[in-house]
């Protein structure tokens, strides 16, 4: 079709967005597994020595300056530049990632490999379960500042590669049974991948019309079903399925496609829970609790309640909250707890009784509106990130806070006017679902807008 060849980055030699490039590039992804498994082992290596090395580093080494500290050069690399960069290639070109480059999978399959094999247990295939973990992790590490101790981010982040590698030796048969089913990370990422520009397209009729090949089966590492996939929600972009019975071809379509063909029966209440409640309210929390001016007026309350009792004012443990590395009373726990709870809730409420109205009660219509905010969110979440980093710079003398309202305006506008055009073609493709057509678009709007405002004129953390 006309529309798949627009140029977007135009290079010498063509388009390298043409559709037959990028189908080649699939195929050059599932030819050349052998280098990217030396590729995979070389990012292991390097990921085990930036969590590893600056935990057993003294702890007067840790906070001298970003080029000068290997702690605080591996603070820059995890937090300042791979979440930012990670967050942003989930929503332009989908979970490659996770296929080819996150250390993760790579020691969860090799442990599969060489592991008991077991099938994954119902309890562990629980839909819910990755972002129910999750939420917790992503909780606790802001709530004590996991950042900035490189004694901490090795038990949370390190913690996820062990647990990674448990799961391996025990489930999975040479398969991903992590990504697939327990990965904290993949129930954001899953979301996020819905909007991107690139999938593994299925040509059903090519596939059942193919001979079987000699070579049997695809080695799908996250267990999917190829012959019938449709989504890119849990699809690693590994590339080992392309070409396979000439019916699988990595392509290209409209950015956010997925999501505005989606039916009343792709809604999904606890992943519209995960959108209201963890990729928008708990995300926007616990990048902006300490800087709002609810958590100032709610710990001044809280110390004219409770400030004459003793018990309040004892000493937090570290390991319960650290703020900034800086410990605090009981109080300022409290106060810290409550506050992103707080947020958490009241925007994620916020946001889905918006949707609701707009939908008019139409609880299936609401729920796939919360879908449309994905980019709009995913974005803030970015913007969260990129934050930390300018955090990171100012804290070794490189001030660049300026220029923070500027990128929150660029990306605030491309995923307002991104949420705005899926919202607008998922009403078009839900006319034949609609119990009654009713005035949604602009309703919508004003959500998406007054989220966008959230974004645009959140505090900076303290």
């Amino acid at each position: 079709m006309e529309h798949e060849r627009v140029i977007f980055f135009p290079l010498h030699g063509g388009n390298v967005f043409a559709p037959e490039r990028v189908k080649a590039f699939g195929d050059l992804l599932q030819r050349r597994q052998d280098r990217i498994r030396k590729l995979q082992w070389g990012i292991v290596a390097v990921y085990l020595f930036l969590l590893v090395t600056p935990a057993c580093l003294p702890e007067a080494e840790a906070r001298t300056g970003v080029f000068d500290s290997l702690a605080r050069f591996a603070e820059a690399i995890f937090w300042g530049l791979w979440w930012p960069a990670v967050i942003l290639s989930m929503l332009i070109f989908g979970q490659f990632w996770c296929g080819i480059l996150c250390p993760d999978g790579t020691i969860t399959e090799f442990a599969s490999r060489h592991g008991r094999g077991l099938k994954a247990p119902g309890w562990l295939r629980k839909p819910a379960l990755p972002l129910l973990l999750f939420s917790l992790i992503t909780f606790y590490e802001h709530l004590i500042d996991a950042f900035r101790s490189a004694q901490i981010t090795l038990l949370i982040i390190g913690g996820t590669s062990l647990a990674s590698l448990c799961t391996g030796l025990i489930f999975g048969q040479g398969k991903r049974v992590w990504c697939r089913f327990v990965c904290p990370g993949a129930s954001i990422f899953s979301l996020l991948a819905r909007c991107a520009v690139l999938h593994f397209k299925v040509d059903r009729v090519a596939w059942d019309a193919a001979p079987r090949p000699a070579s049997g089966g695809v080695d799908c590492p996250p267990l999917l079903d190829v012959r019938r996939l449709k989504s890119n929600e849990k699809c690693n972009m590994c590339g080992r399925c392309s070409g396979h019975r000439q019916a699988v071809a990595l392509s290209l379509r409209a950015p956010g496609e997925e999501i505005a063909t989606l039916t009343p029966d792709d809604v999904r209440r606890w992943e519209v829970i995960g959108i209201l409640f963890v990729l928008i309210g708990l995300l926007y929390a616990v990048a902006h609790w300490s800087g709002s001016a609810w958590h100032q007026q709610l710990s001044a309350a809280l110390r004219h309640w409770l400030g004459d009792a003793a018990f309040w004012q004892a000493e937090a443990p570290r390991w319960i909250f650290s703020h900034a590395g800086a410990r605090t009373d009981l109080i300022g726990a409290v106060a810290a707890l409550s506050s992103i709870i707080g947020m958490t809730l009241t925007l994620g409420a916020l946001v889905g009784v918006g949707l609701w109205l707009a939908a008019h009660g139409q609880k299936k219509l609401a729920g796939a509106l919360a879908y449309a905010l994905i980019p709009l969110a995913g974005i803030g979440l970015a913007l969260g990130a990129v934050e930390y980093s300018l955090s990171i710079l100012a804290d070794n003398g490189v001030i660049a806070w300026s220029i923070l309202p500027w990128l929150r305006l660029a990306g605030i506008v491309t995923g307002l006017a991104w949420s705005f055009s899926i919202a607008q073609r998922l009403l078009r493709y839900w006319r034949r679902h609609l119990e009654r057509q009713t005035f949604v678009l602009p309703p919508f709007a004003a959500v998406a807008g007054l989220l966008a405002a959230a974004y645009q004129f959140a505090p900076i953390p303290a």
